[in-house]
């Protein structure tokens, strides 16, 4: 959405707000609400999107061409040097232009990095919408600029350093960055708060121990008919505890659902404060509309503790089998390791616990110390080295050298390529159920696999898999792995199942066990799992996947194999 257009005749000061975002699916909304506060504020202001990867050029040459007073822009850790690498370059052609940064990034001390970086004047650290209408206030006044709450600089070659901006309340006080989307708006989704701030204290996370504010549900319920307009369906909730207070979540959840039934919510929720109250809530919901991402984190009780976070492991497992249980729910769970006083050990065990409860998702990184955060303060107390640049992974630990950090590395991978495919879900779940010593096993096989820059083909990772069940676990798994192979439509006869053509009817004692059987079929194979299986192919070239699978019970004296045929199926050669 980029609105940097050139209007050399506008009497307003101008400003320019650069956003640059992960990918084309991320959008944030610091731009709207940064607009919003300008333009109050009387300024004729624009906002210049970025992509990371994009080249910075064709922005350049926008944002040249309106000669603003002032450029602002938040910084992210993923996001960072495509910021830099514009900035540095629009301020060796603009010089005069204020150049303003803030976000995440400058939580920490920010000394070094105005140091480093001359292109930037001043760096915000905090909630950068109170420290942003003072600085407009005071643009010209290089003084007044010093005097501002957040504000860091270096002023005739001394660091200043203002502390942290004051956190912005009543929060309905933002202007709401949503009617000034375009319709329709073609992101996928889009980011919507209704608090800030969270209650829990992990000391690897920006927001522990701030003060918990929230939107009205008035607020709420306004900017959600406004994404609503511009034909917008997913929304993804940015609170860092969706169900920190019942008071706010329960009511907000029901309005969700209610008034808003096209639209879908993305939520983090704490798993371990999961209540009945909340279960309802998700159970009365139609199937899809709600996906839950629980911070999980570990299941180590000693470092839970280390981490200052209040949930217990016995507290968090209860709550995620409860949402496994909530029909239509799709959950995700979240897992760190390198995390203080884990160990590998610990990162495994984390992850056959929660993998063999069976969530959609399971997401594994390894601990990031981020600027401004307590661990970071912290890292000597817990023997942390961690990389001095963005995204500033731990590199070691004093209970995790640095092999045994790759290896949690490399085990994220195997998670998002074996586990997180729905493909497998089901049944590694299963096999984590069945053998303690899965996912190290697993790692050892996929070892081969892992030091390619891009994930295998989803057709060879079955064949891993083949290999690895044929090796250990219980048949059952292998004949879940080549039903799904068949079920997708893999080679029927060079594949990791005994297959062969079927040129007769389905049977009349074959039971249905999923696909419409009324489907024209152009081809069917029969298949030995735990019983015989016939997978039937349609003739549209576009559609792989079988149409119909059926179940033969097992052959038995007296039965014959093409008995009398459904008269429904519409079997061809």
């Amino acid at each position: 959405m980029n609105d940097a257009r050139h209007d050399p005749v506008s009497p307003r000061p101008r400003g320019v707000f650069l956003a640059v975002n992960a990918s084309f699916s991320h959008a944030g909304i610091a731009a709207g609400y940064f607009k919003g506060i300008a333009e109050s504020a009387g300024w004729d202001w624009h906002t210049e999107e970025l992509v990371r990867g994009e080249a910075v050029q064709p922005a350049l040459v926008r944002v040249c061409a309106l000669r603003p007073r002032m450029l602002a822009a938040t910084f992210y850790l993923f996001t960072r040097q495509v910021a830099l690498s514009f900035i540095r370059r629009f301020k060796a052609l603009q010089p005069e232009c204020l150049v303003v940064a803030g976000g995440p990034e400058f939580l920490g001390d920010n000394r070094a990095f105005l140091e480093a970086e001359p292109a930037v004047d001043l760096a915000v650290r905090g909630e950068g919408e109170n420290a942003f209408a003072a600085i407009l206030a005071n643009a010209g006044d290089p003084a007044a600029l010093g005097r501002i709450p957040g504000v860091c600089r270096l002023a005739n070659g001394a660091y200043q350093d203002n502390g942290a901006a004051a956190p912005v309340a009543p929060l309905d006080a933002i202007p709401s960055p949503y009617p000034g989307l375009p319709i329709p708006f073609k992101r996928p989704f889009i980011l919507l708060e209704t608090t800030r701030g969270c209650a829990n204290a992990c000391s690897f996370c920006t927001s522990a121990g701030t003060p918990v504010r929230s939107f009205s549900a008035g607020r709420v319920r306004s900017d959600l008919e406004a994404i609503r307009a511009r034909g917008i369906r997913e929304v993804r909730v940015a609170n860092r505890t969706f169900n920190d207070r019942a008071e706010h979540c329960l009511p907000l959840l029901r309005m969700f659902r209610d008034e808003f039934p096209e639209l879908r919510f993305h939520l983090e929720i704490d798993p371990a404060r999961v209540t009945p109250a909340l279960l309802r809530e998700f159970e009365t919901a139609v199937p899809g509309r709600f996906h839950v991402e629980a911070g999980v984190q570990t299941l180590c009780d000693p470092v839970l503790r280390n981490l200052g976070r209040q949930a217990t492991a016995a507290r968090t497992l209860s709550g995620l089998r409860r949402l496994r249980a909530v029909p239509g729910l799709k959950l995700h769970a979240d897992l760190i390791a390198g995390l203080p006083g884990g160990t590998l050990e610990h990162a495994l065990s984390d992850l056959l616990a929660l993998s063999a409860l069976g969530p959609d998702e399971i997401q594994l990184e390894v601990l990031k110390l981020l600027p401004g955060t307590r661990l970071a303060s912290e890292r000597g107390q817990w023997g942390m080295v961690a990389s001095p640049e963005p995204p500033y992974e731990v590199l070691r630990t004093g209970t995790m050298g640095v092999g045994e950090l790759e290896n949690a590395r490399r085990l994220s991978r195997v998670v998002e390529w074996f586990y997180n495919p729905p493909d497998f879900t089901r049944l590694l779940a299963e096999a984590s159920r069945a053998d303690p010593g899965f996912w190290p096993a697993l790692l050892d096989r996929a070892s081969r696999m892992l030091d390619a820059p891009d994930a295998p083909g989803l057709e060879t990772r079955y064949r891993l898999l083949a290999e690895h069940f044929d090796w250990r676990g219980p048949p059952r798994l292998r004949h879940g792995l080549g039903y799904q192979w068949l079920k997708r439509g893999f080679s029927a006869m060079n594949g990791i199942v005994d297959a062969a053509p079927w040129r007769g009817p389905v049977p009349g004692d074959a039971e249905l066990v999923e696909g419409d059987p009324d489907e024209p079929v152009a081809r069917a194979f029969r298949a030995e799992l735990d019983l015989p299986h016939i997978f039937a192919f349609g003739r549209r070239s576009d559609i792989r996947s079988a149409v119909a699978v059926y179940r033969l019970p097992p052959a038995g004296p007296g039965r014959h194999v093409r008995g009398e045929s459904r008269p429904a199926a519409q079997m061809r050669a």
